[in-house]
């Protein structure tokens, strides 16, 4: 079977982050399934959906952990994708059943954890082969390191390993682990951006845009950048910076998943720039 990650390595990373403008990160050790929020053993957890608003994925620490009985207190994790957002904020449901009734934001009441995940690892074996091994890779070449966890899926096996940094909403590809302690360590930086896949709270074109600024080491003001979309192109500006005007463009057809079906490939590169 050819490994999509493999099959995909010519495919840009950059505007390939799945949309979220809010990530849920709901503690669950043990086996996860294929589909590991809508199989959980956790009744609760099954009901959330995940959308542009709210992204519901599960973490755990690397290593073996016994399963929790299903009615045992939820800690979940609560981290906005845009500056200006509260720290990572950590919520217990005492019942689980509550979590239901929560704001997408998360609970007024969720409160600043310090050791709250800072890169959330995609090792869902049971989704994708790529995820399993190159994402188990990663976070056992990270043993040891405060701050990595393992999630489910984050879509975009093909990028594996693919990670999510918690405390920002960005989301890596092909991290290696220099790569990965350097975003632990020191946050995005223009010398991590190769690895970006791009900021969740926004649309392709945004996170592409936003990613080419990150990389001159001109982190751009996300507050309400100026969107303009017609047929194929788009021109996205930021507040003091110029504007950069990009194309849709049409790439070879490669599977989405490992032993799926290839499929065309599309992605959004920059054309100039507009003073």
């Amino acid at each position: 079977m050819t490994r999509c990650a493999g099959a995909s390595i010519d495919e840009p990373l950059s505007g390939t982050a799945p949309r979220a403008r809010w990530w849920w990160l709901v503690e669950v050790p043990g086996s996860w399934g294929r589909k590991a929020v809508a199989n959980c053993r956790v009744p609760a957890v099954t009901s959330l959906v995940s959308d542009e608003h709210r992204r519901v994925i599960l973490v755990r620490r690397p290593g073996k952990h016994p399963a929790a009985s299903p009615d045992a207190p939820l800690r979940v994790w609560i981290a906005g994708a845009l500056p200006g957002d509260p720290p990572v904020r950590l919520a217990i449901a005492d019942d689980p059943e509550s979590i239901r009734d929560w704001p997408r934001e998360g609970p007024t009441w969720a409160q600043p954890d310090p050791e709250a995940p800072v890169l959330a690892v995609c090792t869902n074996s049971s989704r994708d082969l790529c995820c399993g091994l190159d994402g188990r890779a990663l976070v056992t070449a990270l043993a040891g390191t405060p701050g990595v966890w393992e999630c489910s899926h984050l879509g975009g096996h093909r990028f594996a390993p693919t990670a999510l940094h918690v405390p920002t909403g960005l989301v890596y590809g092909r991290l290696t682990p220099d790569a990965a302690r350097r975003v632990l360590t020191q946050g995005p930086e223009a010398d991590t951006a190769v690895w970006l896949r791009g900021r969740s709270a926004h649309e392709a074109p945004v996170q592409v845009a936003e990613n080419d600024f990150l990389g001159q080491g001109l982190p751009p003001d996300l507050v309400d950048p100026d969107v303009r979309l017609a047929g194929g192109e788009a021109v996205v500006a930021f507040a003091g910076l110029p504007a950069v005007r990009l194309r849709r463009t049409d790439g070879i057809a490669r599977p989405e998943q490992c032993g799926g079906e290839p499929v065309p490939a599309h992605s959004w590169k920059i054309i100039d720039l507009d003073d």
